[in-house]
């Protein structure tokens, strides 16, 4: 790896304190990783991998600016709900309501178990009112749930068009500033004599209390 340029301060005017943020912030930090046993969205167990980090004072203070919380997606939810609805809109389907209409009514009036009066006519007309009754319940059943994915399907559109707007400020308000602050902070150099930060292309210096301020705004004055 090159090494960092020799700088100097430009308060104390001197180099022999002067390094690279990014080289005190890495020699002042200590990171590592460990497996976890964590729960997926669908309830599974799953191993992750955790990211910590710990720091010095001096590691802490220079720590770069922490990245935004970008708005949550709302499609996983809905992606979920869409395939449980799926499941149960393939078992009310027509197609499946329609033969136990017919069978079971059928297999009841045909019972051993059932009294005389309900055998013969009234046994037909037993069959006609179960297998009615099971059509009838089976579609409205469908009709709900037809109802209920129309709804679902305009809340999330609206939810879809919030998510944009949120992510659109985010990116502006957020994001953007977080980057430009990010690049800046690569540039830092920190003077251990006096403890302050300074990008050399500025040619100005700000205590490292005041580093974060001067990321988001190079004419910051302290």
């Amino acid at each position: 790896m090159a090494s960092d340029p020799i700088l100097t301060c430009p308060r104390c005017k001197q180099t022999d304190q002067v390094q690279k943020v990014t080289r005190v912030y890495d020699a002042n930090t200590e990171e590592w990783s460990e497996e976890e046993l964590g729960m997926d969205v669908f309830g599974h167990i799953e191993d992750r991998q955790v990211q910590h980090e710990a720091h010095t004072k001096l590691g802490l203070k220079l720590k770069s600016p922490e990245e935004p919380t970008p708005p949550r997606h709302p499609g996983l939810w809905y992606g979920i709900g869409i395939f449980i609805a799926i499941i149960v809109l393939s078992g009310l389907c027509p197609v499946i309501v329609v033969p136990p209409a017919i069978v079971i009514p059928i297999v009841l009036s045909n019972s051993s178990s059932l009294p005389q009066v309900f055998r013969g006519q009234n046994g037909t007309i037993l069959t006609v009112v179960i297998g009615a009754a099971i059509l009838i319940g089976g579609l409205i059943v469908l009709g709900l749930l037809v109802w209920m994915g129309y709804r679902i399907k305009r809340r999330f559109n609206r939810d879809m068009a919030n998510y944009r707007d949120k992510q659109e400020a985010y990116e502006r308000d957020q994001l953007r500033p977080y980057q430009r602050a990010k690049e800046r902070w690569e540039q830092l150099y920190y003077c251990r004599r006096d403890d302050i930060v300074f990008i050399p292309a500025e040619n100005k210096a700000v205590p490292i209390e005041d580093m974060e301020k001067y990321l988001h705004d190079p004419y910051y004055k302290f």
